[in-house]
C-alpha cells in the first residue's frame, strides 16, 4: 500500500457518510427514503472494505465519531438531498484519492467506488461536479 493515509481519509469520510445518510433519511420519504436507505447501505460497504484493506496491511483503522455536525441544517427535504448530494461527491474525491494511492484490486475498487459516488450525487442534485484535477 502506498499511502495509507488516504485510505484513513477516505474510511473517516465512509463513518460520517453513514452518519449523514442517517440524517437525511429521517427527512425523506418514499423512493428518496428508499435511495437513501440503500445509499447508506452502500457506504457500509465501502466502508467494510477499508477496514478489510487497512487491517490487512496491519493499519489501526480510524474509528468512527459518536456523531458529526453536518455543514448545514437538515430540516427539509430539500435540504436531505442536498446533504446526500455533497456526500456522495465528497466520497468520490476521498475513494479517488484511495485509488491513486493503492495498487492491483484495492485500485480498481475504490476506483469502482468512487465512479458510483459520482453518479449517486448527480442523482441527488441533478447536476455533475466538475472535478478541476487539483488538489
Amino acid at each position: 500500500m502506498a499511502d495509507p493515509a488516504a485510505l484513513q481519509n477516505a474510511l473517516a469520510g465512509a463513518h460520517a457518510a453513514v452518519y449523514a445518510y442517517g440524517l437525511a433519511g429521517a427527512r425523506l420519504t418514499g423512493t428518496d427514503r428508499a435511495r437513501a436507505l440503500t445509499a447508506m447501505a452502500e457506504q457500509r460497504r465501502v466502508r467494510d472494505r477499508l477496514l478489510d484493506l487497512l487491517t490487512g496491511e496491519g493499519q489501526s483503522p480510524t474509528p468512527a465519531a459518536a456523531a458529526y455536525d453536518p455543514p448545514f441544517a437538515v430540516d427539509s427535504p430539500a435540504a436531505a438531498r442536498r446533504l446526500a448530494g455533497l456526500v456522495e461527491d465528497r466520497m468520490a474525491g476521498l475513494l479517488a484519492a484511495a485509488a491513486g494511492a493503492t495498487d492491483g484490486s484495492a485500485r480498481t475498487w475504490a476506483a469502482g467506488a468512487a465512479q458510483a459516488c459520482a453518479v449517486r450525487a448527480t442523482t441527488w442534485t441533478g447536476t455533475a461536479a466538475v472535478w478541476s484535477g487539483e488538489a
